[in-house]
């Protein structure tokens, strides 16, 4: 039979481990918390990240489009330069043929 100073000793000892596993499940229901916060911002920074990089594609591709096309687009711009400085030297303005009533 366990003497009395033992028993007291064993009561004690459990009462300090059950505090100790009450701190811990605190600590631990923090640290989700914190995680769960931190995962939220991370997704958020890799989203703007990831949409950062997208547009940064698009716009490479698009000065590589006009790269390639720069001689049609040359073409086209002299066109239009070329037809209104013809049709300013006529004596006309440049205008569409709506009628106004």
């Amino acid at each position: 039979m366990p003497s009395l100073v033992e028993s007291l000793g064993n009561f004690i000892s459990s009462i300090f481990h059950a505090i100790t596993a009450v701190l811990g499940s605190i600590v631990a229901v923090f640290q989700s918390i914190f995680n769960a916060i931190l995962g939220v911002i991370q997704t958020a920074l890799s989203a703007v990240g990831t949409t950062i990089s997208g547009l940064a594609h698009t716009f490479e591709g698009l000065v590589k489009f006009f790269l390639s096309n720069i001689v049609v687009i040359g073409v086209l711009v002299a066109g239009f330069a070329g037809y209104t400085y013809y049709q300013r030297s006529q004596g006309r303005a440049v205008t569409t043929n709506k009628k106004v009533s």
